[in-house]
């Protein structure tokens, strides 16, 4: 969300299985000297603009226009709200009302009233200030419809549904309406460099991969008419405040890769001196499908543009709903191979976070068995564990994570964290949780917290 170092001189190249020969795939490790253990690089990091901080809230709707004979009736001959009498002529006589506080009091039960009476006294001591209907939608079929919008006029704002019927008097009424407190959301605060480097030194943590969220602007939710502008904006925003603090901070750009500007994207990046490092590629963010031979076509482009390049990917592989090992299978077997000399890191150990679903669970085994295997297609493949492992990990779960990790290899396995907004935690608690509740052993924690992706060295 996304849900970011220089190595100590002294460098050691280990593989985990004992007995067995070098890994080429092992990232390089730093022997740790000090204690409380604490990881060397946070692999999974992100920093959040002004500017897609603001986009991701979404809009009040903007107001429309309603027909003439609802207008008249719904707004300009609305009642005064403290008048019974005439708020009860607005209701038919079997109408409902369901009024909820929302968020403002989320253990009030919802009120309901029946019938013109109950509802007619409710309302006429609800407001304290004449409420104005705004509306955003409506539609009419024969002698029924319905209007959506919210109350303005009035301190707190509040979503309403009016479910309208046409009477034998030919006057609209409301058949049935909800009104429900529904305050307009804050943005999210952004997240600068300053910050994200202040909670790696809360850690004890030297450095960290930023990956860029321009992808953001090419998902459906947020698309408009500039969003190649916007992406580009959002990569280069990424890179100057990662420049800030060139020995703690790298910088991967993004961009969802089935838009037909992303090659483009992606050459530019590659000629700028911040940008050039690496690609991070956010699957179920960009709606890849692995079941749509174009996606996948598409994506076997980016990838090989990215080989061309030495650029090395970070991919969220997890696409959703329809995940598993099928999906895995379309990755290993028709994506990866267009990027064989580049490392390739697997963010949320395959799966998305927290924790492992079960399709991320059978993608998992799949990767991991072509790893142990020693399929040749795996051997630049890199897996961080962001935000697998919490304080709510089960012992099963992470008794299914401990052995495809070991069946990986430890030394392939990246310490992340991921952005410490809407509930996830920083890097500190990130990496205590992931202590407390896996039972590898010292030396395997060892292993992984000083594992630097080659990338990062």
């Amino acid at each position: 969300m996304n849900r970011l170092f220089i190595a100590a001189a002294a460098v050691l190249v280990v593989a985990y299985a004992a007995g067995q020969s070098h890994d080429r795939a092992a990232a390089t490790t730093v022997e740790a000297s000090s204690t409380p253990l604490v990881p060397v690089v946070d692999h999974h990091q992100h920093l959040l603009s002004p500017a897609l901080a603001a986009a991701l809230l979404s809009p009040v709707p903007a107001t429309i226009g309603l027909p003439p004979e609802l207008q008249r009736r719904f707004r300009t001959g609305a009642p005064k709200h403290n008048d019974s009498a005439a708020i009860a002529d607005f209701y038919t006589e079997d109408a409902v009302l369901g009024f909820s506080w929302g968020t403002l009091a989320p253990a009030s039960p919802t009120s309901w009233s029946h019938g013109r009476p109950m509802i007619a006294s409710f309302l006429s001591r609800a407001f304290r200030n004449q409420p104005s209907l705004t509306p955003i939608a409506y539609d009419v079929h024969g002698s029924s419809g319905y209007i959506v919008g919210y109350l303005s006029g009035i301190p707190r704002h509040f979503d309403v549904h009016l479910s309208l019927r046409r009477g034998g008097d030919g006057a609209w009424r409301i058949a049935a309406q909800t009104i429900t407190f529904a305050p307009r959301p804050t943005p999210p605060q952004p997240v600068t460099a300053k910050e994200l480097v202040a909670q790696l030194d809360a850690a004890g943590i030297r450095r960290a991969l930023v990956l860029s969220l321009a992808y953001a602007h090419g998902s459906p939710a947020l698309r408009r008419d500039d969003e190649h502008a916007r992406t580009r904006a959002e990569n280069d925003w990424t890179a100057q405040q990662v420049a800030r603090y060139p020995d703690r901070l790298r910088v991967f750009y993004s961009v969802n890769p089935l838009r037909d500007y992303a090659l483009t994207e992606l050459q530019r990046c590659a000629d700028d001196p911040q940008l050039r490092h690496g690609l991070k590629l956010h699957l179920a963010n960009s709606q890849v499908e692995f079941r749509n031979a174009q996606h996948v076509d598409q994506l076997r482009r980016v990838f090989r543009a990215a080989n061309a390049r030495r650029m090395p990917i970070v991919a969220h592989v997890w696409t959703g709903e329809s995940y598993g090992q099928a999906e895995a299978r379309v990755f290993l077997n028709e994506v990866l191979p267009a990027a064989p000399d580049i490392p390739i890191q697997i963010a949320h150990l395959a799966g998305a976070g927290p924790g492992l679903d079960q399709g991320s669970r059978e993608a998992l085994s799949v990767f991991a068995d072509a790893v142990a295997a020693r399929d040749p297609r795996t051997r630049n493949l890199y897996f961080d564990v962001t935000t697998i492992v919490t304080m709510q990990t089960s012992v099963e779960e992470a008794a299914f994570i401990v052995a495809n990790i070991r069946k990986i290899g430890l030394s392939r396995i990246l310490y992340g964290s991921d952005m410490a907004i809407s509930g996830n935690p920083p890097a500190r608690q990130s990496w205590g949780a992931f202590r407390a509740m896996l039972p590898l052993t010292e030396a395997e924690f060892r292993t992984v917290a000083n594992n630097v992706a080659p990338y990062m060295r």
